[in-house]
């Protein structure tokens, strides 16, 4: 039995990241003692085991969205304080492994004195994606772990290519129902934050292009963030109102996808595109642009979904008509969907990741 840390700045946000940590920590629990530490109290989003231990550093690390330079201020000002409290933290808890899941934690679990053979990281974005301090930190850092696992193609490659192991393991799906969409809703969906990185303002630009909305169809966007209330006069100033909806997370978004018939992502860049898997397991045909890295490890242009090249507006506007009104198609789509999926299932990725671990640590 190993005692693990599991590191990450909140487990409060409702986004990829966070679901697919919870389900790391699950993976783990049943033959190892766990270890949650994180930057807040907030509760977790998803659900953790009750008998994991969680313990938390009270550091301000929230950042201000719309200036670049504030936020660059704020995190080299907060990494010094943070690290001195994860080294006392250490000296109590005195781990064997600890886990973290972006860049600036690592750098901080490294600076509070932990060894890189130690550390487990798992990426949640494309490299592509990394300003140049995160890629640094990559460099630096990332050829010494003992064990990295990556969830795309194409950054796996990439890495192996630039002489950094790793092991290419998927995101794995907590959501796989009994019973899945019908696909006679007229509702088309997106989940993921409300950020510039997810172009949702480029998304209203391609609803509004389509014209489903004037045969019906209406958009709910699920989601919080800073961009929250540009989006909304957004909406308002293009005559959307009554076709489109925000609405906060929730716990229960199975029921929203089964509740939907289209899933829309627009993402700048992904790096797996949880919330894809997830759709398509509830048998929903997803859109989303050819963008770097996950969607194209997910969608098969044609078969279980739509994805366009990156750049493509009106293609992205065109296949969403076309879904939208070829029921025969849609539900072509979805059935091959729901098939696809399950090479995501939560019990295939959690034999995959123990499998690593086990080769790695024990």
């Amino acid at each position: 039995m190993k005692k693990i840390i599991f590191y990450f700045n909140s487990m409060a946000p409702a986004g990829g990241i966070e679901r697919v940590i919870a389900s790391h920590i699950t993976f783990l629990n049943d033959a190892h003692e766990i270890i949650l530490i994180t930057k807040d109290d907030e509760p977790s989003f998803y659900s953790l085991p009750d008998n994991i231990r969680i313990y938390s550093l009270l550091t301000d690390f929230k950042l201000n969205m719309n200036s670049r330079w504030q936020r660059v201020a704020k995190i080299l000002a907060s990494t010094l304080g943070t690290c001195l409290a994860l080294r006392k933290q250490f000296k109590i808890t005195t781990p064997d492994i600890v886990y973290v899941a972006s860049p600036l934690n690592l750098l901080e679990v490294v600076l509070a004195g932990i060894n890189c053979e130690n550390i487990i990281v798992t990426e949640h974005s494309s490299f592509s994606a990394y300003n140049l301090i995160y890629k640094t930190i990559i460099f630096l850092f990332y050829p010494r772990l003992g064990l990295l696992m990556v969830p795309t193609k194409l950054d796996s490659n990439y890495y192996r290519k630039h002489g950094i192991a790793n092991s290419y393991l998927p995101n794995p799906i907590t959501i796989f129902p009994d019973h899945i969409s019908n696909l006679s809703s007229k509702w088309a969906i997106c989940v993921g934050r409300l950020t510039d990185d997810k172009r949702h303002d480029l998304l209203l630009d391609i609803w509004d292009s389509s014209g489903i909305h004037r045969l019906g169809w209406k958009l709910k966007i699920i989601g919080k963030g800073e961009c929250e209330s540009n989006l909304k006069n957004k909406i308002n100033a293009m005559n959307l109102s009554d076709s489109v909806v925000i609405e906060e997370p929730t716990p229960k978004i199975q029921d929203e996808f089964i509740a939907s018939s289209i899933f829309l992502l627009t993402s700048r860049a992904e790096g797996f595109g949880l919330v894809l898997a997830e759709a398509m397991a509830c048998g929903v045909p997803c859109i989303s642009f050819d963008c770097p890295s996950g969607p194209r490890d997910i969608i098969d242009d044609g078969k279980t979904g739509r994805l366009l090249q990156e750049g493509d507006i009106g293609g992205y506007a065109l296949a969403l008509r076309d879904i939208a009104t070829n029921s025969s198609l849609r539900v072509m789509l979805g059935l091959n969907a729901r098939l696809a999926a399950k090479k995501f299932h939560s019990e295939t990725i959690r034999i995959k990741f123990n499998n690593f671990f086990n080769q790695t640590f024990c």
